[in-house]
């Protein structure tokens, strides 16, 4: 059996041009989970302003990449999965939320999942990284993320 990452999961990263997020939100694409057994999402706060936290940090389900009838799956709310009344704030801060497949709504078709990121005020530049893995795949293959290329490079000490 294979042990490697890269046949077992797949990577979604907040769009570079999406780090500065104060006064906004950022996301992943949505990522289909069909063959997938868990998610998992870490977003880590680079320059921050002093004054602004984190506000949103959450797992959004829908029923397809396309964001059909999205909802939330983690909460960020008063009281919430990531509970906004102790939220991140400085500078290396990080933030890991969890799930698993059998937490989506499969009774309303869910399938596709996204990862949100986000700052309601905006008193300086407020940079987050976030990426969402979906990892547990029923059909490990090489090169799970897609094939090999120019542009797209798997690097292997023994390779």
């Amino acid at each position: 059996m294979s042990q490697r990452l890269s046949e077992h999961a797949v990577f979604d990263i907040v769009s570079p041009s999406g780090t500065d997020v104060g006064g906004t939100t950022a996301a992943t694409a949505y990522r289909s989970v069909k063959n997938f057994s868990r998610i998992c999402v870490y977003a880590e706060l680079g320059t921050w302003n002093a004054s602004d936290d984190l506000d949103h940090g959450r797992i959004e389900a829908a029923q397809d990449t396309s964001g059909t009838g999205s909802g939330e799956l983690t909460s960020d709310a008063s009281g919430g999965n990531y509970d906004t009344d102790s939220p991140i704030d400085a500078d290396g801060d990080f933030l890991i939320i969890e799930a698993r497949a059998e937490d989506l709504d499969v009774e309303g078709s869910d399938d596709a999942v996204r990862a949100v990121v986000g700052e309601d005020g905006n008193s300086g530049t407020d940079d987050v990284m976030a990426v969402m893995v979906t990892y547990g795949s029923a059909y490990p293959k090489k090169e799970q993320q897609g094939a090999a290329s120019a542009s797209n490079v798997y690097a292997d000490p023994n390779t």
